[in-house]
């Protein structure tokens, strides 16, 4: 399982049906609405993450560890 870099849902990569390669790395993604984010403004540096997005990392696992891992609100159920 890999996360999607836009909206962090698992997926696995080979059942993903959206993915894109950038500076030889594939990433991938839940659906056609992330992958279309994604390609309009790539990752610059995955690696970095500044304070804010590591807390917003934090939040999104202890929700997903409390609720579950629902789709999130980007694929329109």
């Amino acid at each position: 399982m890999t996360k999607d870099p836009i909206c962090g849902m698992m997926v696995e990569p080979e059942k993903a049906e959206f993915k894109t390669e950038q500076d030889g790395k594939t990433y991938y993604f839940c659906c056609e609405a992330c992958k279309g984010k994604f390609d309009r403004k790539p990752v610059s540096d995955p690696k970095k993450k500044g304070f804010f997005t590591r807390f917003l990392e934090r939040i999104a696992k202890a929700n997903t560890e409390k609720f579950g891992s629902e789709p999130p609100s980007c694929h329109g159920q």
